[in-house]
């Protein structure tokens, strides 16, 4: 009777305990990974909507900047059309260069990520090297 409160557990039963507790484990950081992920996708759509909402005021601010200026250049003595003319013109230039500039920056050349791409190329060939 001794004998057997003394008992240790064997390797199946460890090994079984070891596998069930990892399982449980991979299980709670995936909850957390999904819950954490939630959050964050939360706090995304929230800066996404503020940055739309900036982006309309910003737009109307616009809208009335140019009015001032047209109405500035009438002021000068220039005639209505031509100020507005002028100032559409500018704009138009203005809004041109940037939508080239962005073009440019979303070609796929400019938006692979080369450092990465190069140190997973580095990274393949030391392993390659270690292993042969």
């Amino acid at each position: 009777m001794l004998n057997q409160t003394l008992r240790r557990p064997g390797v199946v039963t460890l090994t079984t305990a070891a596998v069930s507790q990892t399982a449980d484990l991979i299980q709670a950081e995936f909850r957390l990974a999904r819950a954490e992920l939630a959050e964050k996708m939360s706090a995304f759509r929230a800066g996404l909507i503020m940055i739309l909402i900036g982006a309309i005021f910003l737009i109307a601010a616009l809208g009335m900047v140019l009015q001032a200026l047209v109405a500035a250049l009438i002021a000068g003595g220039l005639s209505a059309p031509a100020a507005i003319l002028l100032v559409a013109g500018g704009a138009g230039v203005v809004g041109v260069v940037l939508f080239v500039m962005g073009q440019n920056r979303l070609k796929p050349d400019e938006l692979s990520p080369d450092r990465t791409l190069n140190s997973l190329s580095r990274d393949s060939r030391m392993v390659k090297e270690t292993l042969a």
